[in-house]
Parts: C-alpha cells; structure tokens; sequence
C-alpha cells in the first residue's frame, strides 16, 4: 500500500512539472506590418489596404477575438475602427489579416486645412489585436505603422486666346486654345475632351478631341483648335469684330477622360468644367 502510494505522488509530480514546463513554454503571439498597397485612389478619396501578419509559435491554436485600429493624419486622430470577427490561428503558423481604410478627401480637408495645399499627407496606423491564449488568457499584442499617401488633384482648365486668322461678311477664321495645368507632381493624361464654346449667346464649338494629351506633373499644356465660322455662327460678334470692338462674353463647358501615373489610380475618370468670363482681344 506505501509502495502504491508512493508511485502515485511521483507521478502526480511529474505531471505538475510537465503542466509547469507546457505553461513555460506559452508565448504571446506575434504580430508584424507587412505591407500597405493602394486599392484604388481617385481625386475624391483612397482606398488604403494594411497587411499584418500573425505569427503563433506555440504547439496549439489560439484565436484573436477582435482587433481595433486608429488612423492617425499629422499625429491627429482621425478614424477608427473595430472588427470583432472571430479569427482562428492554427499551432506554430501564419496568418494575415488585412485592415481597409478610405479616406474621403473633402472630409479630410475640412479637418485638415493645410493638406489642401500638399501633394500627400503624413499617416500613422495603430492596431491592436485581441487573442485568447490557454493558460495566459486574454492578450492585447499592438503594432504600428506610419508612412506617406499621395494626394491626386483635378486638372485645371483656363481659357486661353482668341486668335482671329481671317474676318469677312461671310464669316471668320478664329482659333481658339485653351490651357491645362497639372498640379501634381506625377504626370496626367486626357482624353476624350468635349467641349462647348459659347461666345455673346451664340454656339461657336461643340466638338470632341480623338488625340489624348500628356500633361507633365507641374506643367502646364496649351491645347489650340481652329474653327471656322460662318456670320450666322458668330451674329453680331461678327460686326463688332469688323468694327474693331474686341471685347465679348464666353462660356466653355466640357468634360474630359483622366487617367494619371500613379498606383492605384482609377483610369478614365470624368473631369467636367465649366468656365465663363469676358475675353479681350488685343
């Protein structure tokens, strides 16, 4: 009976410095940022994707609960959020979780006056994943990245010149260009400009460009159309014109197709403009 009693404390004290050794051996799981990529970025807003890995290097599963995250523009808080869906890492493996974030320009600078002014801004992004871990319980594991995000701007368009090649009573020869300024650092392309001309109430151009124009980033391109009106067309602009009155009202509308040389940029976004004012010939 002392001999059975005997092996049965030895055992129990094997088992409990087994239990004390497995317990010894719980790590925290580990998480690390991976990457941030563009989804999809367009003058209105973007659309930010964080890659995290989660490392578990212990000998069982563990799962992670919830995992909050905080978006940070100039050091100051600006979103957050929480996603409490149940993820499940299996023993001594890896896992990714993505964290989405959008940002909507207008908001950003309504919050963010000086941003307006920059080509990116300044970020920081602070997530803290939640696990359940045997023995150790529950454990909050935070990881933090920052980096820069640009800020694409609409191209802006400006009338240009008015110049008259030939006048008679039947009608004019006029061309006519117009400016676009880039006013981002990378460069843009256009295509599929229409535009409207409208001079003193009358329809002088309503047309499409087929040719697509590259814009450098920072530069500024002159686009020049040559049209030719009859004096129906150009009514009574066409008198004031032959009697050396050189001052008159305009309207331009149009649209165009924008697509620019930056990761994640959505091609073929439409641009419309609409511009009006009074032109004086010199």
């Amino acid at each position: 009976m002392k001999r059975t009693f005997i092996l049965f404390t030895v055992t129990l004290m094997m088992l409990g410095c087994s239990t004390i050794r497995d317990a010894a051996d719980i790590q925290e799981p580990n998480v690390s940022f991976q990457n941030m990529s563009i989804d999809q970025i367009t003058f209105d807003g973007v659309t930010l994707l964080f890659d995290f890995e989660i490392n578990n290097p212990n000998r069982f599963g563990v799962s992670a609960d919830q995992y909050s995250y905080e978006f940070f523009i100039n050091e100051n808080s600006f979103i957050t959020g929480l996603q409490d869906e149940p993820l499940s890492i299996g023993s001594e493996s890896t896992q990714l979780i993505q964290v989405p974030v959008n940002l909507n320009f207008s908001e950003v600078y309504e919050t963010f006056n000086s941003v307006v002014r920059q080509d990116s801004l300044s970020y920081a992004l602070s997530t803290e994943v939640e696990f359940d871990v045997p023995v150790l319980g529950s454990r909050k594991v935070p990881v933090r990245t920052s980096g820069e995000v640009p800020i694409p701007k609409a191209p802006r368009i400006s009338m240009g010149e008015f110049n008259v090649k030939d006048i008679s009573l039947s009608g004019a020869e006029v061309e006519v260009s117009f400016n676009v300024q880039n006013p981002n650092p990378f460069a843009i392309s256009i295509a599929n400009a229409a535009y409207e001309l409208t001079v003193n109430g009358r329809e002088w151009l309503d047309t499409t460009l087929d040719e697509t124009i590259r814009v450098a980033g920072s530069e500024r391109q002159t686009i020049n159309i040559p049209i030719r009106l009859s004096s129906s067309q150009m009514g009574s602009a066409l008198m004031d014109l032959m009697r050396g009155e050189s001052t008159f009202d305009y309207d331009l509308k149009g649209s165009a197709d924008i697509s620019a040389e930056l990761d994640g940029f959505r091609n073929g976004q439409s641009f419309p403009f609409d511009l009006s004012g009074s032109y004086t010939l010199d």
